[in-house]
């Protein structure tokens, strides 16, 4: 390592899983895909398999282009920055997540057409995303290896990802109900712990592949008036801290599904499941509504599905918005 680049970004548990899952998973020559490969036709299949009641339920949260919302978003952010100035945090959040969408309609007597066109940022804490390969990346490289920068010619991980087909089973854990709290909180990170229990609530066996939906209570930390803050902003926030990471890394998920991202509780101001991009090629969706699907699989008597997020193939796209599905 080249110390005259810097420290490096990465800490050495997560170096140390990315050494583990080279030796076991990269083939020489081969470009790993990441977690997206372990999905297969059985993956596909016991997803299929949960489909019992012909029902589905979005994950996605509503992006939001009306402006006299998107003002009020604006307004509720800025308190919020008011308020950690106030307690003399200088590294702010950034604000509202704003969709640029300009509508055109025309009319010609009796015949009217519409059409758009839309700019957005494909990350942040606001919008329904999937993260690509080359979204957070180490050594100049992204997983695969991919050099950082294809980013700027022909990166493909969301074409290729679009292209196998993200389907599989869904394992729904309610780590804030097995925590018996409403929502996780930022002084208390999401343990491995927390999701064993989460998970044995399910009664249901992990298998390689599988997609793990992951719900925090972030809907209704959001409903009583708290803003969750970006990962940039040197603030703590609820969400997933390093023994998670490293439960979920265990596990090998075709993808993870969350609401609250990482915990911003560490010193150095790590991403820790944001870090398993790199480290294990994993496909992540942030910024999921998931207490809609936690009371439709509760009334339905189950916590699993089949879950379908198909991004958009887009070439040197580092992420995508996109509306996950969940069939029950």
């Amino acid at each position: 390592m080249n110390d005259e680049l810097g420290p490096d970004p990465l800490a050495p548990w997560v170096r140390e899983i990315a050494s583990t899952h080279e030796a076991a998973r990269h083939l020489e020559g081969v470009r790993c895909r990441g977690s997206v490969a372990l999905i297969d036709e059985a993956a596909r299949l016991r997803g299929v398999a949960q489909v019992k009641l012909g029902r589905a339920v979005s994950l996605e949260r509503e992006v939001e282009t009306r402006p006299a919302r998107l003002a009020a978003g604006r307004e509720a952010a800025d308190a919020e920055k008011r308020d950690w100035q106030r307690l003399g945090v200088k590294e702010l959040p950034t604000g509202h997540n704003d969709v640029e969408l300009e509508v055109r309609v025309g009319i010609h007597g009796r015949s009217a057409h519409g059409g758009d066109v839309i700019r957005y940022d494909a990350h942040g804490v606001h919008n329904t995303h999937l993260d690509g390969l080359a979204h957070i990346g180490a050594d100049a490289s992204w997983h695969g290896p991919i050099p950082a920068e294809a980013s700027q010619t022909d990166e493909d991980t969301m074409v290729n990802w679009a292209q196998h087909g993200i389907a599989t089973r869904g394992v729904l854990l309610d780590v804030a109900a097995a925590r018996g709290v409403d929502w996780i909180t930022a002084e208390e990170p999401v343990t491995g712990a927390d999701l064993d229990k989460a998970l044995a609530a399910t009664g249901v066996e992990l298998e390689p592949g599988d997609a793990l939906i992951i719900y925090q209570g972030r809907d209704r930390y959001e409903a009583a008036g708290h803003v969750y803050p970006s990962g940039a902003a040197a603030v703590r926030r609820p969400g997933i801290g390093q023994d998670g990471s490293q439960w979920i890394a265990a596990r090998d998920p075709g993808l993870v599904l969350w609401d609250f991202h990482d915990a911003r509780n560490s010193p150095s101001g790590a991403l820790e499941v944001h870090n398993l991009i790199f480290a294990i090629g994993l496909c992540l969706v942030d910024n999921c509504l998931l207490g809609p699907a936690v009371a439709a699989l509760k009334a339905a008597g189950t916590c699993t599905g089949l879950l379908v997020a198909a991004p958009t193939a887009i070439h040197r796209s580092t992420g995508v918005l996109i509306n996950p599905l969940l069939l029950y």
